[in-house]
C-alpha cells in the first residue's frame, strides 16, 4: 500500500474525498489530511510514516500548496503530487510542472480524472520503486546479511539458505577479508564517500578479474571478500602489492590517506567471519604503525613472535584476573610480564608499545562483552594515541598499569571520579530521558557551572553535552535493537523533543542515519 496525504483548506473536499474515492482499490491508504501547508508539513513529520503521493490545493492560509511541495520533495524526492485548484492560472501550472507534479486538476474535481490519476501515479511508483531495488535494495539486502553474518548475529544454517539463495560465495580455493575503513579525514556524507570506495573498489577487482564479494559496515566502511588460488607466499605477496595499489588509487581519488587491514587467509568460506574480525583487529595497531597502508594480521603477530616465543600479553590470564576485579593481581601479573619482556636478549622498544597495544586492545574488548564499551572508549582513543608516542620502559609500564586500572574501575563500577562527577554520571543515567543541563545539575551540587563542565571534561575525557549526547544515542540504539517503537518514539524516550536534534546527532555519533541503522539490524 502506498500512503497519500490530502491537504485543502475547503473541508468539504477532504470529507468528499475521503469518502468518495475508494483508495484501497488503488492500492492506497489516505494516512493523513490537513486544511493548511504548515499543518500538514508538522503533522506529516510528527507521524514518521513516509508519504507517497500529496494531493494538495493551491490557495490555503499559512503556507500554499506550492511551499508545501518544496519543502516536502526537499526531504523526499520520491514524492508524488497531484495539485488541486479553482484557478486556470498558467503561472500556477508552469510552477507546478517545474516541481514535477503529476496532474493540475481545477476544482470542481472530475472524479474521473482523479482516479485516472492516481492510478497512473501508482503505477509509476511501483516502476521507480523496482528500479531504486535494482539499483540498492539488493545491495542494502547483501550488506545486511553480511554484515550479520560476520559478526555473528545470525546462525550458519540461517547463512547459508541466504547465502545459496543469493550466490553469496567466492568462487576460489582460498579466500580472505579485508576491511577499508572511513578515511580519517571527515567529509559531510560519509554515505557518498562509502559508495565512491566500494564502486572504485569493485572495478578494481573486476578489472584484474579477481573473484570477490562487497558489502558495508555499520561504521561506513567497506569490507571486501577476495579469492585467493594459492595459500603460497608468493600468491599472498601479490595480494599485498594490489590491495597496496588500490589504496593509492583510493588515496588519489578521495584526497584523503586510505588504508586497508587485512584478515587470515581461510581455506574454508565459512570461516570468513573469524578472518574479518582479525582483519579489524589488524586496524587497531594504526596507530603505532602511522605510515602502513596496509595493516595485515599475519604480520602483527609475526612481529609479536620472536624465536618461537610469543611477545604477546597473556590473555587468558589477564581475563580471568579482569573479570574477578582482581586489582592487585591483574597489576602484578602485568608487571611481572612486561619486566620479563624488557629483560629479553634483542627486545627493542617498538615490541614493547606493541605488547602494550596488545593489552590495551584486550581490555577494551573485555570491557566491549560486558557492555560497558561507551565508558571505556574516550579513555582507549586517547590511550592509544599515548601508547603510540612512547617509547621509555617505565611510560610504557605506567600506560599499561592505567589502562587496567580504568578497566577494572569500569567493571567495579567506580572511574576514579571525584563524587561529584560520579554523582552527575549517575543523574544523566537515570534521567538522560529528561532535560539535563550542566545549569541545573551545577545548581544542584552550588558549584559554578563553568567549572563543573570542566571538572567533567577532565575526568571523562570528553565535553558534557557530548556524553550526555552518546549516551542516549547509545539507548536509542537499544531500544531500535530490541523494540518495534516508531524513531519519533525512540527519540522522545530518550530525550530528544526536537527530531530534528534527534536526526542529527544520531547520524554524527551512530555515523548512519536511525532508518538505515534499523535496516542493519
Amino acid at each position: 500500500m502506498y500512503n497519500v496525504w490530502v491537504v485543502d483548506d475547503e473541508p468539504f473536499i477532504l470529507e468528499g474525498l475521503a469518502g468518495i474515492v475508494e483508495w484501497e482499490a488503488f492500492e492506497l491508504s489516505l494516512i493523513g489530511q490537513a486544511e493548511n501547508g504548515l499543518d500538514a508539513m508538522e503533522q506529516i513529520r510528527e507521524d514518521g510514516r513516509p508519504v507517497d503521493i500529496l494531493i494538495t490545493d493551491i490557495a490555503m492560509p499559512e503556507m500554499d500548496g506550492l511551499a508545501l511541495i518544496r519543502a516536502l520533495k526537499a526531504e523526499n524526492a520520491q514524492l508524488r503530487t497531484i495539485v488541486l485548484s479553482g484557478y486556470n492560472d498558467f503561472d500556477y501550472v508552469r510552477e507546478g510542472m517545474r516541481l514535477g507534479i503529476e496532474n493540475y486538476l481545477l476544482k470542481p474535481i472530475n472524479l474521473e480524472e482523479l482516479k485516472e490519476t492516481l492510478a497512473a501515479t501508482v503505477e509509476k511508483l511501483k516502476r521507480s520503486r523496482f528500479a531504486v531495488y535494482e539499483d540498492n535494495g539488493m545491495e542494502l539486502i547483501i550488506d545486511n546479511i553480511m554484515y550479520r553474518w560476520v559478526t555473528g548475529r545470525i546462525s550458519q544454517a540461517q547463512w547459508r539458505q541466504r547465502a545459496d539463495f543469493l550466490g553469496l560465495a567466492v568462487n576460489a580455493p582460498y579466500s580472505i577479508a579485508a576491511v577499508i575503513p572511513m578515511p580519517e579525514r571527515e567529509y559531510p556524507d560519509t554515505q557518498g564517500v562509502s559508495r565512491i570506495v566500494r564502486r572504485l573498489s569493485e572495478q578494481f577487482f573486476r578489472e584484474l578479474e579477481i573473484p570477490f564479494l562487497a558489502f558495508q559496515d555499520i561504521d561506513d566502511g567497506i569490507v571486501l571478500v577476495i579469492g585467493v588460488p594459492l595459500a603460497s607466499a608468493s600468491a599472498m605477496q601479490l595480494l599485498y602489492d594490489r590491495l597496496t595499489l588500490l589504496t593509492d588509487r583510493l588515496s588519489l581519488h578521495l584526497g584523503s590517506a586510505c588504508r586497508i587491514a587485512v584478515g587470515t587467509l581461510e581455506s574454508d568460506f565459512e570461516r570468513i567471519p573469524a578472518s574479518y574480525g582479525h582483519a579489524l583487529l589488524a586496524y587497531e595497531y594504526a596507530l603505532l604503525q602511522p605510515q602502513e597502508r596496509l595493516l595485515v594480521y599475519d604480520r602483527v603477530r609475526t612481529a609479536n613472535r620472536r624465536n618461537g616465543l610469543s611477545l604477546s600479553p597473556d590473555f587468558v590470564a589477564y581475563s580471568r584476573l579482569l573479570l574477578a576485579l582482581d586489582e592487585n593481581g591483574l597489576y602484578a601479573q602485568i608487571q611481572a610480564d612486561l619486566e620479563a619482556l624488557a629483560k629479553l636478549d634483542g627486545i627493542e622498544p617498538s615490541m614493547l608499545r606493541s605488547w602494550v597495544a596488545e593489552l590495551v586492545i584486550h581490555l577494551k574488548k573485555s570491557v566491549k562483552d560486558s557492555a560497558r564499551e561507551e565508558q571505556f572508549s574516550p579513555f582507549y582513543q586517547g590511550m592509544m594515541d599515548r601508547v603510540a608516542n612512547t617509547a621509555e620502559f617505565a611510560g610504557l609500564m605506567q600506560l599499561a598499569l592505567d589502562t587496567a586500572r580504568e578497566a577494572v574501575g569500569i567493571l567495579a563500577g567506580r572511574n576514579n571520579q571525584t563524587p561529584v562527577i560520579r554523582q552527575v554520571v549517575e543523574y544523566i543515567h537515570s534521567s538522560y530521558m529528561e532535560e539535563v543541563s550542566l545549569k541545573t545539575l551545577a545548581q544542584k551540587h552550588r558549584i559554578h557551572p563553568v567549572y563543573l563542565g570542566q571538572l567533567f571534561h577532565k575526568e571523562m575525557n570528553q565535553p558534557f553535552l557530548d556524553y550526555v549526547n552518546r549516551f542516549r544515542i547509545e539507548k536509542a540504539k537499544e531500544l531500535m535493537r530490541d523494540s518495534a517503537l516508531k524513531t519519533h518514539d525512540i527519540a522522545t524516550r530518550v530525550g530528544y523533543w526536537d527530531k530534528a536534534h534527534f536526526y542529527k546527532h544520531f547520524k554524527k555519533y551512530v555515523g548512519v542515519s536511525p532508518s538505515q541503522y534499523r535496516k542493519l539490524q
